[in-house]
């Protein structure tokens, strides 16, 4: 069964999702399971769910630039993910000094572990993300200044 994370009400759950049929789907939050109905709009029936999604970034201004090669560094010091998943570790924290290539924090994307690592050596000056936040492909993740 695919496997998500997703945040209702600042509350983290996974979920997973099973068969899916003309008018239904199993899926099991925790350790619980339901079978839910399906319903197109027009009452016509769908064998894949359309699953509405609220919008990851809440403004067009704060979206990070789409055409810059995954994982990139648009400033001096900016620290991008390199693909979308979920910050497991910060390794260090606002003003401590790095060094070029040094870790600065784990994360999960497409199941496997990925080090972060300083592409300059400086301060941290911000840090935008937390243990446990999911981001998406080229999200600000930390500063060096």
């Amino acid at each position: 069964m695919p496997e998500y994370r997703i945040t209702i009400n600042d509350k983290t759950h996974t979920v997973k999702i099973g068969r899916i049929e003309s008018d239904s789907v199993d899926v099991t939050i925790g350790d619980r399971s339901y079978t839910v109905g399906i319903e197109s709009p027009g009452g016509r029936s769908n064998k894949t769910p359309t699953i509405t999604r609220s919008t990851a970034v809440p403004n067009a201004a704060a979206s990070p630039d789409r055409t810059s090669p995954p994982g990139g560094v648009s400033g001096k010091g900016e620290i991008h993910a390199p693909l979308p998943g979920a910050i497991l570790k910060i390794l260090v924290a606002v003003g401590d000094s790095v060094t070029e290539g040094q870790a600065v924090a784990v994360m999960e994307a497409m199941k496997m572990e990925n080090e972060i690592e300083a592409p300059v050596a400086g301060k941290i000056s911000i840090i935008s993300v937390k243990e446990g936040d999911t981001i998406l492909e080229n999200a600000l993740i930390m500063s060096i200044g």
